[in-house]
């Protein structure tokens, strides 16, 4: 299997934060096949691991009264600007507040504590608190209710921690208070385009290429839309209760109805297994199969893909019911995982926990493990599996398979479901981990080469770092 991030938590990264994203999702591939490499990922990287580029916050603005009554509110607040411009904004934000205290009606000063709070807000959310960054954003909102950069940060920070609706709500009035904040478009574009809205996704990036023809990302995603909406004609959709599917008119509506229902079986059963469900419909395309792998970016490989969609050959839906079934299983866990997780679960807890579902037995992972002479530490199985050999990815998979496997025996589903939560919460993968199963993630993993050692697999290598 592989994996691509959805794209929704890349804009918010290349404006403020450090995923998601990391959206994890990935490809099934046939359990007889090594897949030569893993798919490349629009994403340059994990949205956790990104140094992020910061957003623009307007420039603050100097008091201008002259009463003399007043001049501690000018020279506190000059101060203040001063602080702000060297990034001190947390000595920043005392100034403005002893300006604020001093006179509470002077307009300048109200707007650089909104900003000021607003930038803070900002770093908060590149830490990985979201809940925290809503807090200070609103904060800032109390005190300028209509300034878009702080209407902005609300919306971001909202979809960060998963409140899509809450999220659109603000982003759509961070247009109507400044039609120039291409941020905005751009998040609405990627909403949109999640939940499979080509249109309105189309509408919202033709917007912000408008406002900057010369945005190479805009541009590049706006194509692939088109693309994606120009390959396939006379589209129609179908829905269950929980899940969404398009595909072509002329496909027929059996593939559709029939994934439908396994897909609603698998939630299930899945569900029942590990206690927990997404929280939002999620979007499923069929594609024939030379339109699947071109605008999925998938190898000749892969059954299915989930990059935020749940993507299928149309070939495949028509296969029988057991291998559409594994397939089905697995990008559905890739969806629950990223819903629950918000994009942050690390690629071998995905990636096992998809193969744990499938349904079958995983003697060819665990023959791949135990005739290895090597292991990969699991630490380095949190991003991507293109930074890995070609040679390595078939091992890192197998691996992913095992340790989940060991996870669940030992912990079980309650605390592979309290981990999932908490990592929607918080993005520090070790102590979400510490939490839920009341041992260190450092001591899992030696515990977990330890048995693997001992069951006469590959040597164990350098001992798991830090907790």
């Amino acid at each position: 299997m592989a994996q691509r991030r959805p794209l929704i938590l890349l804009i918010i990264v290349l404006a403020i934060v450090a995923t998601g994203a990391g959206l994890t999702e990935g490809l099934i591939w046939q359990a007889a096949q090594r897949p030569a490499l893993r798919v490349q990922s629009p994403s340059p990287a994990p949205p956790n691991r990104i140094s992020p580029v910061r957003t623009v916050l307007p420039e603050l603005a100097a008091s201008v009264s002259a009463a003399p009554a007043r001049h501690d509110v000018a020279r506190l607040n000059s101060e203040g600007m001063a602080l702000y411009e060297i990034g001190r904004f947390g000595d920043a934000l005392a100034k403005f507040d002893q300006a604020a205290a001093t006179d509470a009606t002077d307009r300048a000063v109200q707007r650089n504590l909104a900003l000021t709070k607003a930038r803070l807000a900002w770093v908060r959310l590149e830490r990985g608190e979201p809940d925290a960054a809503v807090r200070a954003f609103e904060e800032a909102n109390r005190l300028r209710p209509d300034e878009g950069a702080v209407l902005l940060g609300l919306g971001a920070a909202h979809l960060y921690r998963g409140d899509e609706h809450e999220a659109e709500v603000f982003l759509q009035r961070t247009l109507e208070a400044d039609p120039t904040q291409i941020l905005a478009l751009k998040l609405l574009g990627e909403t949109a385009y999640r939940r499979d809205d080509l249109h309105g996704a189309r509408a919202r990036f033709e917007a912000a290429l408008r406002l900057d023809p010369s945005d190479a990302t805009v541009r590049e995603r706006l194509d692939l839309i088109l693309a994606e909406a120009g390959a396939q004609k006379e589209v129609r959709r179908l829905e269950s209760r929980h899940f969404t599917v398009r595909f072509e008119r002329e496909q027929g509506e059996a593939p559709a109805r029939a994934v439908l229902a396994r897909l609603e079986l698998a939630r299930q059963e899945i569900g029942r297994r590990l206690g927990v469900f997404p929280e939002r419909k999620i979007p499923v395309v069929l594609s024939a199969g030379g339109a699947f792998h071109e605008h999925a970016q998938a190898p000749d490989w892969a059954q299915g893909l989930f990059d935020g969609k749940i993507r299928l050959p149309v070939e495949g839906a028509m296969r029988d019911g057991t291998a559409l079934d594994r397939v089905l299983r697995h990008e559905y866990t890739h969806a629950l995982v990223h819903d629950r997780t918000r994009g942050r679960a690390p690629t071998w807890l995905s990636e096992g926990l998809a193969i744990a579902c499938e349904g079958r037995d995983t003697d060819n992972e665990r023959q791949i493990v135990q005739s290895s002479d090597h292991l990969i530490p699991i630490r380095e199985l949190h991003g991507s599996f293109l930074t890995l050999p070609r040679t390595e990815v078939p091992l890192a998979y197998a691996e992913s398979a095992a340790a989940v496997e060991y996870l669940l025996r030992r912990h079980g589903a309650p605390a592979m479901r309290a981990l999932l939560a908490r990592l929607g919460r918080a993005g520090d993968f070790a102590a979400a981990f510490q939490d839920a199963t009341g041992t260190t993630y450092a001591k899992f993993q030696a515990d977990w080469l330890r048995r693997l050692v001992g069951a006469g697999g590959a040597s164990a290598g350098p001992s798991p770092a830090g907790n």
